[in-house]
This record gives C-alpha cells, structure tokens and sequence, in this order.
C-alpha cells in the first residue's frame, strides 16, 4: 500500500469527512458555515486527488477503491444528517442515493471479479458535481432559510429544483452502469 500525494489527500478528505459531520449535526448557523466551508474544502480536494493521480501517473488501486469510497462517505453521509432536518431533504431521497451507491458498488466488485475493467463513467462524475451542489447548498438552505443573493421563495424552489437533479442524475447513472455491467457481462458468456 503506498500513500503518494493523490491517496494522502484522499485519506485527508476522509478526516475531513469526520469533522464535516461532527459540525453538520449541529442547528447553529455559525455551526453549519464551517460544515459548508469543510464540505467545500473536501470537494476541492476530491477534485486534486484526481487531478494529481492522472498528471503524475499515479493511479493506484488503493485510490481507485478509497475516492469512490470517500465521495460516498461524505455525500451519502452529508444527505443522511440532513434527512429530516432540512426542510427540503426528505429521508426518501436519502434512499434512493444510498441505494444507488450499494447497487453499483456491488456491480463493480463483482465484474471486477470476473476480470472486467469497470471504472467511473461520465454519467457518474457529473452525479457527484451535482450531488455535491446539491449538498452544498442544503447544507447553506439548512443554516439560513435562504440561498445568496436569492429571496426565501426562490431559494426554496431552487433547493427542491437542485435536489430533484441530483435524484434524477443519480438514476441515470444507475441505469448507465447497470447496462454497462449487463453488457460486459453477456460479451465475457460469449466469449
């Protein structure tokens, strides 16, 4: 196991996540500025593990195993603490997240087990962007009842509208992998 740059700053993110949730589960808005200014710190640094993993060559297998494991963490953890709290997260949509992570999660192991090469898709990177605005955002609604530069109203519609987005990415992404698995797995029978 080797921990070059790009793995360190995957594990960061991972204490990172710790300290995000311990400051989310607060209600104080003072509180809940410092979760978002640690969630957007974890974002950024999701963005340069993979930026310095491709530059440098420095692809692992523990860092393809700990990012998608990470994001999961914090983004499915993120939704789980607000579920119920934030007047526009309801804890069905939770669900649905979570259920998506297990499903492709169990169909990457196991085609990977079979010898098929099964790495992130597109579909699934613009998931993530979009659940992290998402999350993002929610965590600021959550604080303020408001979004920046946005009345109560507005940010309220715009919190649903971004939230449904996310729901509606994370399906597709689903299916995406789902068809790609379904796929790869009747080619390996016909070979």
């Amino acid at each position: 196991m080797r921990l070059n740059l790009p793995n360190l700053l995957t594990l960061s993110r991972l204490i990172l996540a710790v300290v995000f949730f311990a400051l989310v589960s607060s209600d104080d808005p003072r509180v809940l500025d410092w979760a978002e200014f640690v969630f957007v710190i974890a974002c950024v640094t999701d963005y340069f593990d993979g930026y310095f993993a491709r530059k440098l060559k420095l692809v692992t297998a523990l860092g393809r195993i700990g990012d998608p494991f990470v994001d999961k963490v914090i983004i499915c953890g993120g939704f789980a603490m607000l579920a119920g709290r934030c007047v526009v997260i309801a804890p069905w949509m939770v669900v649905v997240l979570i259920s998506r992570e297990f499903l492709v999660s169990s169909i990457r192991g196991y085609a990977e087990s079979r010898g098929i090469a099964f790495g992130a898709e597109l579909a699934g990177k613009v998931k993530v962007v979009v659940q992290m605005v998402a999350l993002g955002s929610a965590i600021y609604y959550h604080a303020h009842r408001t979004l920046p530069f946005l009345g109560p109203s507005v940010s309220s519609w715009v919190m649903i509208a971004s939230l449904y987005l996310a729901l509606v990415l994370t399906l597709v992404s689903a299916i995406t992998y789902v068809t790609k698995a379904w796929d790869a797995l009747r080619e390996l029978r016909q070979t």
